[in-house]
């Protein structure tokens, strides 16, 4: 294992990364924004499967190990985590990947920094910010453990209910078209998907320069059963990328 543990202070707010193969910041980064109760720490096994490469997952506030402050949960709230991480690194021309309810965190952030966006990843999730309801605290605590670990080990309730009660809905469709960069979508096959295949063509109507990929095998949990299938995925639309930036 070849990361680093590190950490930037956003407005007050200790924002949590993990940073591998940070000799290799000159070639082609990879930024990942994980899924909303997810953390660095569930990434590890991907930076490494995808090594060499220079790649930064980011532990949005309210998780892992992170601060949770007792306000400050809004969608621009967590985009300005994004921004203090690639301030601090002094990131360019990177490929940022969000999953799920992140997407929305990475397309507003790609849309406000297309100078600095080079390629994103969409992995499994509409092209809209939801607004959560009452209730959805309750709901989201009931389901069972993501990936092995309880939701009481992932996130406060101060921070459920700080991301419930801040949520307002925002729809990115009409804005895509203004994304130029190369886009891969990954959507889950099977029963679970939050991508649906309506909204799947919807992306690539907006963004014709996107390539959508579906994994069969897999529900909304796109990184199983096979992990080697995403990191094929990942791995030949990241040298796509590469090879692009090289020529221009």
């Amino acid at each position: 294992m070849n990361y680093n543990d590190s950490w930037v202070n956003n407005n007050g707010i200790n924002i949590h990364f993990l940073e591998e193969n940070a000799n290799l910041k000159n070639e082609t980064s990879l930024v990942i924004i994980p899924g909303l109760s997810e953390s660095a720490e569930d990434y590890i096994d991907v930076i490494e499967n995808l090594a060499p490469r220079h790649c930064i997952i980011i532990t949005l506030r309210g998780r892992g190990k992170s601060d949770t402050p007792e306000t400050g949960y809004s969608l621009d709230d967590h985009i300005s985590d994004i921004e203090a991480v690639v301030k601090q690194l002094e990131l360019k021309d990177f490929i940022l990947f969000g999953y799920s309810r992140s997407v929305s965190y990475v397309l507003k952030y790609s849309l406000k920094n297309k100078n600095l966006v080079k390629g994103l990843i969409i992995g499994d999730y509409p092209a809209i910010h939801t607004q959560l309801p009452q209730g959805w605290v309750e709901f989201f605590s009931s389901l069972p453990p993501w990936r092995g670990i309880p939701l009481s080990q992932r996130m406060s309730n101060t921070a459920l209910h700080g991301i419930q009660k801040e949520s307002a809905q925002v729809i990115f469709w009409d804005d895509l078209s203004s994304i130029e960069c190369p886009v891969l979508i990954i959507r889950a096959g099977k029963n679970g998907a939050a991508l649906s295949l309506e909204a799947g063509k919807q992306y690539l109507e907006k963004m014709p320069q996107a390539n959508l990929v579906v994994f069969d095998e897999s529900d909304h949990n796109i990184f199983e059963p096979n992990l080697d299938t995403f990191i094929q995925t990942i791995d030949l639309f990241m040298n796509n990328v590469h090879t692009e930036l090289g020529e221009l």
